[in-house]
């Protein structure tokens, strides 16, 4: 609803209600001026374009910081990536310029100017994402028509995994027979049951169930940095996709190794574990950071056993994949266990390993031929076959 006034000074007061039906107002000169602006007001508001007056004088920085406080509904470490490149990257970038005169072409401009930096085109990608999240929430607050930071391409390269990224079974063994104890089933879980190392540091002793021998992963536990006004502590959290929280089958003996592992724990320290303690723990009780136990376990295992210092954790559970491709297990069983919400990212990440068993699957399919064919000689090829059933 909208209407014309005419105040007490002759000037003419034009009011309407705004796409959240807030009531504002506008003054003119003359009335008939007056009535083009609410006509042109309506026609915006239907049409889905009417733009907040106050976008003529928001800078983008100031926009940006309101965004921010919206955030805190993420995972800290999102916000933490979020903080870390609204900081160093957007605003410095943006600083000073309104919100509404931020173009395409100034979005393309700051990609190129970025990869000139020799930033890597994923971290790019993630700026860029930054950008769109918050020209996204303009759009919804009616202060732009559009968002300037959709539809751009920044090509990456996914790298590939190699044979020295992954470890074959008997370089398995030779790792975890330099991993200090109390930290070899740890390690075996991550090969055996392709744990991210975050999973393997949110692990509870109620997830495991020895009787059944199932393993249920259904939390993590991150470091997350100090930024904004947080300190560094440990977060838990739920998998990285749904598809994380998921129930693994583990070996009878790796289930009594831990088993033990927490029994002993008890004894040491002369009271019961909890349910709901950490499954694995440093030799002081705290929990494990991910990062330090690469650092403190992995890295001195590595070096002992002779392998590649640069090896991470996390190839660990690269590795568990690849093994899984040697034996022959199918996609979608190699995703469900790797917790992928999707077979296709697991294609995407170790499709390239698959090439070498298709000529194991054709000696397979050849054996079974010649296993169920007759013993007879006289054996009709099948175009003869073929040609043999149209005739007929």
């Amino acid at each position: 609803m909208s209407s014309i006034l005419k105040q007490a000074n002759g000037r003419w007061k034009a009011r309407y209600r705004d796409a959240s039906g807030r009531s504002r107002s506008k003054v003119f000169d003359r009335k008939i001026d007056a009535q083009q602006f609410l006509d042109d007001v309506s026609t915006d508001i239907r049409r889905g374009e009417w733009i907040d007056p106050r976008s003529r004088t928001l800078s983008f920085d100031d926009w940006a910081l309101q965004w921010w406080k919206t955030t805190t509904k993420l995972r800290p470490t999102t916000r933490r990536g979020y903080w870390g490149i609204l900081r160093r990257r957007v605003r410095p970038y943006f600083r000073g310029r309104r919100l509404t005169d931020i173009s395409y072409m100034d979005v393309e401009t700051l990609i190129a100017d970025l990869l000139d930096d020799g930033l890597s085109p994923k971290y790019v990608r993630e700026c860029i994402s930054v950008v769109s999240l918050i020209m996204k929430l303009a759009v919804k607050a009616n202060l732009r028509n559009d968002n300037p930071a959709t539809s751009h391409h920044v090509p990456t390269r996914r790298r590939k995994l190699h044979e020295s990224d992954v470890l074959t079974m008997e370089q398995v063994h030779q790792l975890v027979a330099q991993v200090r104890d109390p930290y070899k089933p740890a390690v075996w879980l991550i090969v055996l049951a392709g744990l991210r190392p975050a999973e393997l540091c949110g692990l509870r002793v109620c997830d495991l169930d020895t009787s059944k021998q199932v393993l249920h992963v259904s939390q993590t536990l991150l470091p997350l940095h100090g930024f904004d006004t947080e300190s560094f502590r440990l977060v838990t959290g739920p998998p990285k996709t749904t598809a994380g929280d998921r129930k693994i089958p583990l070996p009878e003996w790796l289930c009594k190794d831990i088993a033990t592992m927490v029994t002993a724990r008890a004894e040491r320290r002369g009271y019961p574990t909890g349910a709901s303690e950490l499954l694995f723990q440093t030799r002081y009780g705290n929990p494990i950071n991910r990062d330090k136990f690469r650092a403190d376990v992995i890295r001195p295992a590595l070096r002992a056993a002779g392998l590649p210092e640069t090896f991470r954790t996390y190839d660990l559970r690269h590795s568990h994949a690849s093994l899984l491709i040697d034996l022959g297990a199918n996609l979608l069983a190699i995703a469900q266990r790797m917790g992928h919400s999707d077979p296709a990212i697991t294609l995407r990440v170790y499709g390239h390993l698959f090439e070498g068993t298709q000529e194991e699957l054709s000696r397979q399919l050849d054996e079974l031929r010649a296993a169920t064919a007759p013993e007879s000689d006289n054996v009709v090829p099948i175009q003869a076959v073929t040609r043999r059933k149209r005739r007929s």
